[in-house]
């Protein structure tokens, strides 16, 4: 091992703490030892170990409650806790289990078993800190992209309005915003997966057919490149209660889904409205097709004849249709054409 890592012994009886720091000391640990629960835990918030060996059967605080203690210390609840103890019923190492331990050894102690756990659950938590150092670096890396890509997305955005303006429409134009438009989509992709567990997404009263209009002619652009016509239809106008811009994800994915897979010169059809007792907005394309539905809701995942986008759209869609409690039903024919079907009932009925 690279590190000289510290090993924590929590036990009330001095001749297994003795035993135990035999055991382990010619493996290159520091051995910290303790019979007293609450010198344990003031010893672990003074320099914190990298794992703990910790007896059950101890007097005033037991294992089991000061196990409870160090998961509640924001800089403690990481550590690895391994309990170790003379009880052998099924009952007392599932609760060790159930209150944080990682693993469990019974008394008596086999020198080999016990060094070769310990190694076992520190190369784990070595692992986990490092995929939870990647996960930062990445948050950051992303979050850096998403800083550089969003001025230059809005100047391209600003000077073809006005090539626009001072020009006349034309294919490029309408191409290049098509495409700034694409951009800003995959730039609200990453905004929401960053920042939807530290932003608060409050509800909002939200009039559909306003919405979803804006949202067709958003994406008018996008279609016209691949000539692809938008029908919006509606049976029955109403509001719903959901943040705007988590509606704006699941509208904005689901069409732009569409799009992507449609064959040129085709349409969608999008309708909003009461169908057999149900509220629903329901997007069809006539398309490809979707070749797995068990698998289109999940992270990354990309069709095999068309690897585009970064395969987000959807498993956004599914986490906030899962939040307001709205079903979807996909229906798919390969070479025909996949309908999107989302009963919105939950957020007809809320209120703010």
């Amino acid at each position: 091992m690279d590190k000289k890592y510290t090993i924590l012994i929590v036990d009330d009886k001095l001749e297994n703490l003795q035993y135990l720091h035999k055991v382990l000391k010619d493996e290159d640990y520091d051995i910290r030892a303790t019979p007293d629960a609450m010198m344990a835990l003031e010893a672990a918030k003074l320099s914190t170990p990298d794992l703990i060996l910790l007896d059950i059967k101890m007097p005033n605080i037991d294992g089991y409650e000061l196990c409870r203690m160090i998961k509640k210390q924001e800089s403690l609840k990481e550590i690895p806790i391994i309990f170790i103890s003379a009880l052998d019923s099924v009952e007392d190492k599932v609760k060790a289990f159930e209150e944080g331990g990682v693993d469990y050894i019974t008394k008596p102690f086999e020198p080999k078993e016990i060094q070769a756990r310990i190694k076992t659950q520190l190369q784990i938590h070595k692992s986990k800190i490092m995929i939870a150092r990647l996960y930062e670096q990445q948050d950051l890396f992303v979050k850096k992209i998403m800083h550089e890509m969003n001025t230059p997305v809005s100047i391209i955005s600003l000077n073809t309005d006005l090539m626009e303006r001072q020009n006349g429409p034309s294919k490029e134009v309408e191409a290049i915003k098509a495409s700034v438009k694409t951009l800003s989509s995959i730039y609200g992709d990453l905004s929401y997966k960053i920042k939807k567990e530290t932003k608060e997404y409050k509800i909002s009263q939200i009039n559909l057919l306003e919405f979803i209009s804006s949202r067709v002619q958003f994406f008018d652009e996008l279609a016209n490149t691949k000539d692809i016509h938008l029908n919006l239809e509606y049976n029955k106008n109403c509001d719903v209660f959901i943040n705007k811009y988590e509606l704006e994800r699941v509208i904005d994915n689901t069409i732009s889904n569409a799009i992507k897979y449609s064959k040129q010169s085709s349409e969608i059809n999008i309708f909003f409205g009461e169908e057999a007792g149900n509220t629903i907005i329901e997007i069809e394309d006539f398309g490809v097709g979707i070749e797995d539905l068990d698998m289109i809701f999940q992270a990354y995942y990309q069709q095999s004849n068309k690897r585009l986008g970064l395969g987000l759209g959807l498993n956004i869609v599914k986490e906030i249709c899962d939040k307001y409690g709205i079903d979807i039903d996909v229906m798919s024919k390969k070479g025909v054409g996949t309908k999107f079907v989302f009963d919105i009932k939950s957020i007809v009925k809320s209120s703010l």
